[in-house]
C-alpha cells in the first residue's frame, strides 16, 4: 500500500514538473513565439547566433495628472439658486454639489454640463426670469460652460480610467474584442459638438456605452507593444541577413542545400506567418493612429505628455516610421541574398508580393 502511495506521489510530482517546465519555457505570447521561431531558423541556416534582445522601445500611457485639464467651477448664492427653479436647474445644481456629484467621473460630468447648458438656453429663450442680473449671470455661465466642453470631453476620454486600461502595455494584458474596441475608439474620436451645437441625448448615451466597450479591451496597448516588438525583431533579422556570406552560401552563384532551405524559410515562415501577422497588425494600427489624430484635434494645445507619447509611436520619426524602413530593408536583404543564389527567378516579385504591407499607414 505504501509503495502504491509513493508511486502515485512520484507520478504526480513528475507531471507537475513537466507542466511547470513547459510553462516556464513557453513564449510570452504568439507574436514573440512567431518571431523567435523565424529568427532561430535564420540564425541556424546562416550559421550565426541570434542577436541579443534590446529592451522594447515602449513608452507607457501618461498619468492622469499629466492629462487632466482644469474645468472652471461656478457658484450661485441662495437667492439665485431658488429663482433658478423656474429653469428646471435646481436639481442639476444640487446633484453637482452633492458628495457623489463632486466625485462623479468626467464622462458623467460632461453629460451633466450638456444638460445644464440645454436647459439654461431653453429658460433664457422662454423669458422665465425677471431678474436682469441673474439673466446676465446665467448667460455668462452658459458661455463659459460651452467653452469648457472640449476640455471636459477630453478628460472624459483621454484622462479616463477606461483609456488607461485600453492602452495598458503589460505583457499579460488581453486584447479582448479588439475590433469592437477600435470601432468604439473611432466613434469617440468624432467631435460630439460643432460651435454652439450640443451633443444629442443619443450621443450622450453612446459615450458611456463606448467607454465601457474600451474598458473591456487592452487592444490599444497591445497593438503598440506589437509595433515595438516587430521593430526590434526586424532589426535583429536584418543583422542576421546582413551577415550572411553570399560566397559561402552559394559558391560560384550555385545554390547550396542551405540556400534552398533559406528559400523555404522565406516562403513558409516569413511569407505565410510573420508577414501575414505584420499585415493584420498594421491594419489595426492604422485605425488606432487615425483615431488618435482625431482625438488630439479635440483640444488645443494638446498636453505635452500626450503629444510626446503619440509622437513616439506615430510621428515621422516614431516607431511606425522606423518599422516601415526596417521592413523595406528586410525585403531588400532577402532579395539580394537569394538573387545571388539564383533563387529568385521571378526577379523578386514573389518576395515583394509577400511583403505587400501598406507602409504609409
Amino acid at each position: 500500500m505504501a509503495a502504491r502511495i509513493k508511486t502515485g506521489f512520484l507520478i504526480i510530482a513528475a507531471v507537475f514538473l513537466v507542466a511547470f517546465t513547459l510553462w516556464w519555457l513557453m513564449p510570452g505570447n504568439d507574436s514573440e513565439a512567431r518571431w523567435e521561431d523565424y529568427l532561430s531558423r535564420l540564425a541556424r541556416l546562416s550559421q550565426q547566433a541570434v542577436p541579443e534582445r534590446a529592451p522594447l522601445p515602449i513608452v507607457p500611457y501618461p498619468g492622469n495628472r499629466e492629462l487632466h485639464q482644469p474645468i472652471p467651477e461656478h457658484r450661485v448664492d441662495m437667492l439665485d439658486y431658488l429663482e433658478l427653479r423656474h429653469c428646471n436647474l435646481m436639481s442639476l445644481i444640487s446633484e453637482r454639489n452633492s458628495v457623489l456629484g463632486k466625485l462623479q467621473a468626467d464622462s458623467l460630468r460632461f453629460k451633466h454640463e450638456v444638460t445644464f447648458i440645454r436647459r439654461a438656453r431653453q429658460c433664457l429663450a422662454s423669458d422665465k426670469l425677471d431678474n436682469q442680473a441673474l439673466i446676465t449671470l446665467l448667460e455668462q455661465v452658459v458661455t463659459e460652460k460651452q467653452a469648457a466642453l472640449p476640455a471636459l470631453y477630453w478628460n472624459a476620454l483621454v484622462a479616463s480610467a477606461e483609456f488607461h486600461q485600453f492602452f495598458s502595455q503589460s505583457p499579460s494584458a488581453m486584447a479582448g474584442d479588439s475590433q469592437a474596441a477600435l470601432l468604439s475608439l473611432e466613434q469617440l474620436a468624432q467631435s460630439p459638438f460643432q460651435g454652439e451645437t450640443l451633443p444629442s441625448p443619443e450621443q450622450l448615451f453612446g459615450l458611456e456605452a463606448r467607454l465601457q466597450q474600451i474598458a473591456h479591451s487592452q487592444a490599444g496597448g497591445q497593438l503598440l507593444r506589437r509595433l515595438a516588438l516587430a521593430l526590434r525583431e526586424l532589426e535583429r533579422g536584418n543583422t542576421l541577413l546582413e551577415n550572411i556570406d553570399p560566397v559561402a552560401l552559394c559558391p560560384k552563384g550555385r545554390p547550396t542545400p542551405r540556400a534552398r532551405k533559406l528559400r523555404n524559410v522565406l516562403d513558409n515562415i516569413w511569407g505565410s506567418q510573420v508577414q501575414q501577422a505584420l499585415a493584420d497588425a498594421q491594419r489595426q494600427r492604422k485605425q488606432l493612429a487615425s483615431a488618435l489624430a482625431k482625438i488630439e484635434a479635440l483640444l488645443a494645445p494638446t498636453p505635452p505628455a500626450f503629444a510626446q507619447w503619440q509622437d513616439h509611436y506615430f510621428s515621422n520619426t516614431g516607431l511606425q516610421s522606423q518599422l516601415n524602413r526596417a521592413l523595406k530593408h528586410h525585403v531588400s536583404l532577402w532579395q539580394e541574398r537569394l538573387r545571388q543564389c539564383d533563387l529568385m527567378p521571378d526577379g523578386g516579385q514573389k518576395l515583394n508580393d509577400s511583403a505587400n504591407i501598406d507602409l504609409e499607414g
